[in-house]
């Protein structure tokens, strides 16, 4: 049984669409081994920070990934986020399949019937403009390796 990690993002819980994409996960023959739902609090933030450092060292500062990561997911909340670690019997690579079925991390470019063009209407020019992350209601582990890292960082919840 493969496993890899998976969260849904704040935006996931607008309009009670965080059933919908769980259902999605199960209607495409993933096994939803463990998940919570958390409010985001400012030890949260800091699981969060740990979870995106990547990310951040690779951005360019004048970027802002962090105030823009506390914007998205702290302030104005409540902000919810369901931690998920999700398994699969299937032939393919789970980050592979994971990733395909996740959709483009910009959900304006996402294909059809993924869960970022199914249920977020967001995209980078948009975010950009308004001097945020992008919302796409989803993260899907990018390797086994960060897989581990992050199945570790939220095995709290887990």
């Amino acid at each position: 049984m493969q496993e890899t990690y998976m969260m849904l993002k704040p935006d996931a819980f607008i309009n009670n669409n965080e059933d919908n994409i769980l259902k999605m996960l199960k209607d495409n023959h993933l096994i939803i081994a463990s998940k919570q739902k958390i409010e985001v609090n400012m030890e949260i933030m800091k699981l969060l920070l740990e979870h995106y450092q990547g990310v951040i060292d690779s951005m360019d500062k004048s970027f802002n990934f962090t105030g823009k990561l506390f914007n998205t997911f702290y302030y104005d909340g409540p902000h919810y986020i369901m931690p998920m670690k999700i398994q699969y019997d299937g032939e393919e690579d789970i980050i592979t399949y994971t990733r395909r079925l996740v959709g483009k991390t910009n959900p304006g470019l996402a294909d059809q019937g993924t869960i970022r063009a199914t249920f977020s209407d967001d995209n980078y020019d948009k975010a950009n403009a308004e001097m945020r992350l992008v919302n796409n209601v989803i993260h899907a582990s990018d390797s086994l390796e960060s897989a581990k890292r992050e199945l570790n960082i939220w095995k709290q919840f887990l």
